[in-house]
Parts: C-alpha cells; sequence; structure tokens
C-alpha cells in the first residue's frame, strides 16, 4: 500500500508541480489506480502512463486531478 501511495504522489507531482501534492488528490486517484492501472504497479511510469491513456475512464475526482493540473501548467506559460 505504501507503494501505492507513493505512486499517485508521484503522479500528483507529475501532474502538475503548482498542485500542492495533497492527501486529497491521492484519494481521489487511488481507486482509479487500482481499477484500470493494476498491472503497472509499482512502475510510477507505466502507472502514469496507464492513467494518461485512460483518461476518459478516470472518476470524476481524479479528472480534475488532472483538469487543475493542466490548469497551472497553462497559466504558468502565460507568465
Amino acid at each position: 500500500m505504501k507503494k501505492l501511495a507513493f505512486i499517485v504522489a508521484a503522479l500528483t507531482i507529475y501532474a502538475g508541480p503548482a498542485i500542492a501534492q495533497s492527501q486529497e488528490d491521492q484519494a481521489a486517484c487511488t481507486p482509479d489506480v487500482m481499477r484500470l492501472c493494476q498491472q503497472d504497479i509499482p512502475d510510477r511510469d507505466r502507472v502514469i502512463a496507464c492513467l494518461v491513456r485512460s483518461k476518459l475512464q478516470l472518476s470524476p475526482a481524479c479528472s480534475g486531478v488532472f483538469v487543475r493540473a493542466h490548469t497551472a501548467a497553462v497559466s504558468r506559460t502565460k507568465l
């Protein structure tokens, strides 16, 4: 379970440095990791790639993590 928490934390960091890693983000994406990408655990890069590939199947909560990350990244590039 610690590996899963690390992977979800890495996902949050990868998704956007401007978004602080939070327990809410981890809680939002953990079920999706288990449902969609369990075969890729513990390889962090493969889990992230799986979630990106599966973006249409993500729960609204986990999808929100990606949307916030994307919005933050776009805001940073406009500065």
